[in-house]
């Protein structure tokens, strides 16, 4: 919960580091509020609440929620970019790679969330100047992260933006598999064990995550 004086403090903000600082503080709750709330529940009254900040200047800051989670996406996009490049080793095999990138993705289910819902709701209830921005932001942050995955994979020049997204929309796919029931929490006869075990989450990536880094290498090489 915010102090008690917390409102009247940021209503009084008017210097850059005062106006940074709640800015922060929205951020700060978004990414709170979003594990218990979920991605619809996060409104701007909720937002407004849990930040301590009155909802009206909430969009002095933000123009749309949709605007603070593209905002908070950007920062989480970071940390994974970052969090990834510390696992990359030289002479890493395809299949190391693979775990650690899936690793790295579920150690911040922040950044999944938002990344599912980024293109087909985020993006489309932001202005077209905070797209623009943003679309540069990502780019120049995935450009420092993929010649060093070219290099550690020796995939060719460009390679790395192709696979960064085919195993991110690939994760986002096998992500899926755990909404249904799981083989434990049946207790299936065995064959349809082995069945469900196919499509386990962690299965489906770990499998085809390989074959999508080699088949990428291939071809290039035609």
């Amino acid at each position: 919960m915010p102090e008690p004086n917390t409102r009247q403090r940021y209503q009084r903000a008017r210097r850059p580091g005062e106006k940074a600082e709640r800015r922060a503080a929205i951020l700060a709750a978004a990414e709170a509020l979003l594990p218990s709330v979920g991605f619809e529940g996060l409104t701007m009254t909720v937002l407004a609440k849990r930040s301590g900040i009155a909802k009206a200047t909430l969009y002095v800051y933000f123009e749309t929620r949709e605007e603070v989670l593209l905002t908070l996406y950007l920062e989480r996009l970071g940390v994974f970019c970052d969090a990834l490049a510390m696992e990359l080793r030289p002479g890493m095999t395809d299949e190391a790679f693979s775990r650690s990138f899936q690793a790295v993705l579920k150690a911040d289910p922040t950044y999944p969330q938002l990344q599912g819902r980024l293109e087909s709701v985020i993006e489309h209830n932001v202005s077209a100047e905070a797209l623009i921005e943003a679309k540069r932001m990502m780019r120049d942050r995935i450009g420092e992260l993929t010649p060093r995955i070219e290099e550690v994979l020796e995939l060719p020049l460009g390679a790395g933006d192709l696979l960064l997204a085919a195993l991110s929309a690939l994760s986002l796919g096998a992500a899926q598999t755990k909404l249904g029931p799981t083989v434990e929490a049946l207790d299936p006869p065995p064959d349809i064990a082995d069945f469900m075990r196919i499509y386990a989450e962690a299965d489906v990536f770990r499998a085809t995550a390989p074959m999508i880094i080699a088949g990428i290498r291939a071809q290039a090489q035609r």
